[in-house]
Formats: structure tokens, sequence, C-alpha cells
């Protein structure tokens, strides 16, 4: 009897296969908006639409919409779509730390708002590429970055983080690199960043200052990214948008440093 019962169990596990057809509604068409403006450089914003959960092409970038670009001295610029880089770019208005930026953005027959100052940054000290010894099952053997510096604490702080090992980005697609302020003392005294390097590489760390509102649609955008779906996962939710009408954007405002070392045998 033992014998066919472990035949049986096979043709029962096979015989109860069978192929669903996902074919999910399509979700109603939301506008998505990047803008980005940095201290000392030009704007530049993507606009585009939602697509089906199930489509295997990014959404097109789209040209016809009209953005326009002010701050709070009444200066204001139309931005002028760059058919290389895809994108929309001013060629005058560039960001200037403390000031305040409007964005507006018409798209069929509708408008799109976001406002931001742009925050300052402290310089920071230095970054070293340290050799680490292996700590299983975690950390490999090799050379990882830390940053070193004296970060204010009157204040709430927020900060983007790129790493770039000759002039190649580190962070993949699901890894955005952030922090806050909270719960220091003032000193950075070494803190791994998260980017391993190779002898002979250049190690470039890039720090962007970031606003309340910055900070939380990168916050949420994370969770949304790593959410594995197990038992003690917050359920997905929507991520902040920076401007108004229903529409899902990011108008990032930020001062930046970079940081470079090379990385020598240790």
């Amino acid at each position: 009897m033992k014998n066919i019962l472990l035949i049986l169990i096979p043709l029962l596990t096979f015989s109860c296969q069978k192929v669903i057809d996902i074919s999910p509604k399509a979700g109603e068409q939301k506008v998505i908006i990047q803008g980005y403006l940095f201290a000392d450089s030009t704007a530049k914003v993507i606009v585009t639409k939602s697509t089906d959960y199930l489509a295997t092409t990014p959404p097109p970038h789209i040209a016809s919409a009209v953005i326009t670009l002010s701050d709070n001295h009444g200066a204001t610029e139309v931005l002028t779509w760059n058919p290389i880089k895809m994108q929309h770019e001013s060629s005058i208005m560039k960001g200037v730390v403390g000031d305040t930026y409007t964005l507006k953005v018409e798209l069929d027959g509708k408008i799109y708002n976001s406002t931001s100052v742009l925050p300052d940054l402290t310089e920071i000290d230095t970054i070293k590429v340290v050799k680490e010894a292996a700590q299983p099952p975690f950390i490999e053997e090799g050379y990882y970055m830390k940053l070193y510096a004296t970060i204010p604490v009157n204040e709430k702080l927020y900060y983007l983080f790129k790493g770039y090992a000759n002039d190649s980005l580190l962070n993949d697609i699901n890894y955005i690199n952030y922090a806050n302020n909270d719960n220091l003392n003032g000193n950075i005294d070494g803190i791994d960043m998260g980017y391993k390097y190779e002898v002979g590489d250049e190690a470039k760390l890039e720090i962007y200052s970031l606003t309340k509102e910055a900070y939380n649609f990168y916050d949420a955008a994370s969770l949304q990214l790593n959410n594995d779906g197990g038992f003690f996962s917050t359920p997905p939710a929507n991520v902040p948008s920076m401007f108004d009408n229903d529409a899902v954007g990011l108008f990032q405002c930020s001062k930046i440093q970079a940081a470079k070392t090379n990385v020598l045998a240790q």
C-alpha cells in the first residue's frame, strides 16, 4: 500500500496544474512628472503617463507639455524640449540656494503645480575607502566607502546619496540611498555608505540636500521597491506626490557636493 501511495502523489500533483491567463484591468492613467533643479545648474523635467501593469516597454516621454519655472523673485522661464535627451530644460534660470521655485506643467487642458525651496548643504569632511574583513553571512571581504562629516543638529536635514566607481553609478534600480540627521550627535565618524570597490578604482560620493517632501517621496518609493510581500511586510501604498491635481511626481531641488578618492591596496 505504501508503494501505491508514492506513485499516486506525483500523478495527483501534475494533474492539478492549470495555466491561468492574468489580464488585469487597465487602471486610471496618471500623469507622472520628474523635475530636478540643482544649485548653479539649469532645470530638467521629464513628463510621462502611467501604463498598464504588464506593459513591457517604458512609457514615452511627452514633448507636448508646456512647462514653466518661476522663482520667488518674479523670474519666469518656459522650458524648451530637448529631442536628444527627451526632456524639457531651462536655459537661463539656474538653482540658487535658499530661493523658492514653482514648476507648472500644462498638459491636455490640465495644470499641475509643485513648489519647493532649494535647501543648503553643509560641506562634508571626507570619504575614505577602507578594507574590511569578511563578516559572514552579510559582508564579504573587500573595500568599502566610509563617510566622515560634521552634521548640524539644530534643524531637521535630509539627504540623498549616489556612489560611483570610475563614473559608473553603483546605486541599482531598487537601491535609493537616503538619510536624515535624526539620532545624530553632530559627528559621523566613518559610517559605511554601502558601496564596494576594487583596488585601482576612483570612488566618488555625491550628496544631495533634500526638502522634507522630497525625502518623503524617496522614503515611500524605497518601501515600494523593496516590499517583498512577506508576512510582516507593510501593504504597498501610493507614493506621496509633490504635485497637485492628482499627478504623481517629484520636484527635487538640491545643492550637490561631490567627494572623490582613489582606492589603494591595504
